[in-house]
């Protein structure tokens, strides 16, 4: 009965839509409100994209720019632009800002079942399927995946266009046809979402070009019209060095007193040897129990810390898929496994690691080795009842697994990590706007840029604040306190501690500024953020 219903045309799509509407919901629920509030890069994403959709403009009033200097560091302009179509269709407000990530997010849901079910079309029977919906049952419940679906980050958009790319490469490939050119146009667009894209996707195309050599060499012509669509994308960023990401590698590179301290440096004197120790001891990072399984990333926007990245059942799938590609070691399962393999580099080269979203390539490879695994496990009883029952005992683990995470994530994460997510500045700004007596408001930099959040909830038109602004030169190429004025509104540059009292002046302080002011006495605090979690966020104070 069940291999007669397995059969049924229908089945599939029905499955895999069920998948992709459970992936929406999770994706969508509460997403204007979870995470708690946006952080300074969401909020520098929905500003310049209701810049672009209004007049066409960045912050800065480049035109239509193909690199956005945001806060001086080159942000890239695929997510950028697509949410700049969903404030326009929208307003700018928390939801349209993060909906593009979360659109993306259900999208990569079903390009992996695509992908999958090319993958492994070649084993006995609807084996290709069954494990597409197996992985793509697994990225819609991923903790990894939700967590970067239900806020404004370049990792769906970044994953999306490499999977399509790869997809329509290998059906292109079998096909002989258009469809391997037109892979090329996706991978060119996938040089423009991430940074990691830049140092994962060259490696893997070697890796197609090597695994494919005998394939490629009868479809030149495709080949060649590909070959010239992916040089106009390099020929863009040649054009436009921002994009090269020369900026973000000036921030986040191992200074140079670490490189001095490897063992290979000390040896040798040479720093690119050191470099690449250190490369190499984070690289095994990426590989350890506790980011995978356990806890994840250190940084809270990227991870609740009360479950890893993957499940911990799928560590078992994803033995056991790694042990099968290396036993039966097919071209697509070698490439799937060099995917894997290079996924860790870009996260491995800076600081920080391991960092979820610069390894955001182990979220498409690994998911595609676990659900491998996972129909390999169920697949080796001989009887379907007992395939079934196996199948059913995962199933329940993951919902265990799942629950955990999701009630983590809606209940604790939001209390316990809404400093990460800068929370405060929304209500902050709301009490400026419904009180505009105040002649000046000084706005203390604690929270790095805190001028992108005032823009965004004010909608200020961007050739107003463009006209109205000074740039604090002495944070040029950091990322903090870019803006040192606009209107009415200072941020940082005086000493809180000093304030004067004044009744047309109202100050935002940190708790620890506040408790420190020398005339604390004189002054009236109008309003008390707290976070989530009831310890003070911010005081807004002016004279008695």
């Amino acid at each position: 009965m069940f291999t007669t219903l397995l059969k049924n045309k229908l089945v599939f799509p029905f499955v895999i839509l069920v998948i992709l509407i459970l992936a929406t919901f999770l994706r969508l629920y509460k997403l204007d409100t979870n995470p708690p509030s946006l952080s300074w890069d969401e909020a520098a994403v929905g500003y310049n994209a209701y810049s672009i959709a209004n007049f066409g403009k960045d912050e800065w009033g480049k035109t239509f720019p193909l690199y956005f200097k945001s806060f001086e560091d080159d942000k890239h302009p695929v997510h950028i632009y697509f949410t700049a179509l969903s404030v326009k269709l929208l307003g700018l407000n928390e939801f349209s800002t993060r909906l593009p990530a979360a659109i993306f997010g259900v999208l990569n849901v079903l390009m992996i079942y695509f992908l999958a079910k090319e993958l492994f079309a070649k084993l006995p029977g609807l084996a290709g399927q069954i494990i597409g919906i197996f992985t793509a049952f697994l990225l819609a419940i991923s903790p990894y995946s939700l967590q970067f679906s239900r806020f404004n980050h370049e990792l769906q958009f970044a994953l999306f266009f490499f999977v399509c790319g790869l997809y329509f490469f290998l059906v292109g490939l079998r096909q002989k046809n258009i469809l391997l050119s037109l892979s090329f146009l996706f991978f060119g667009i996938d040089l423009f979402t991430y940074h990691s894209a830049k140092v994962v996707l060259p490696l893997v195309l070697i890796c197609l070009f090597i695994i494919y050599f005998n394939e490629l060499k009868k479809v030149k012509t495709f080949i060649g019209i590909g070959f010239l669509i992916f040089s106009f994308f390099i020929f863009l960023m040649i054009k436009n060095p921002a994009l090269l990401g020369l900026a973000r590698i000036n921030q986040t590179s191992f200074p140079k007193e670490l490189v001095s301290k490897t063992f290979t440096y000390q040896a040798t004197k040479n720093e690119l040897l050191g470099r690449l120790e250190i490369t190499a001891s984070q690289y095994i990072l990426h590989l350890s129990p506790e980011y995978l399984f356990l806890q994840g990333d250190k940084n809270a926007r990227h991870s609740t810390h009360l479950i890893g990245e993957f499940y911990v059942i799928e560590a078992l799938f994803l033995f056991v898929g790694l042990l099968r590609i290396m036993i039966e070691r097919s071209k697509y399962q070698i490439l799937l496994l060099c995917w894997a393999l290079i996924a860790p580099l870009p996260s491995s080269m800076v600081m920080e690691a391991p960092h979820a979203a610069r390894a955001l390539f182990m979220l498409g490879s690994w998911s595609l080795i676990s659900g491998l695994g996972a129909f390999t496990i169920i697949n080796l009883p001989k009887r379907m009842l007992q395939k079934i029952s196996l199948g059913l005992v995962f199933l329940g683990a993951l919902i265990i697994l799942f629950g955990i995470y999701i009630k983590g994530y809606y209940n604790t994460y939001p209390k316990q990590y809404a400093i990460d997510w800068q929370y405060g500045m929304k209500q902050i700004v709301n009490f400026v706007s419904d009180n505009p007596r105040f002649r000046l408001v000084y706005m203390t930099d604690a929270r790095s840029q805190p001028y992108i959040f005032f823009v965004y909830y004010l909608k200020t038109p961007t050739p107003t604040f463009i006209r109205g602004r000074d740039i604090n030169t002495s944070a040029l190429n950091h990322s903090y306190n870019l803006v040192a004025y606009f209107d009415k509104y200072f941020f940082g540059g005086w000493d809180p501690l000093m304030s004067s009292a004044n009744p047309d002046v109202l100050y935002i302080l940190t708790p620890s500024q506040y408790n420190g002011l020398r005339d604390r006495l004189a002054f009236e605090v109008l309003k008390k953020i707290d976070y989530p979690n009831e310890l003070d966020a911010f005081y807004l104070v002016s004279a008695k």
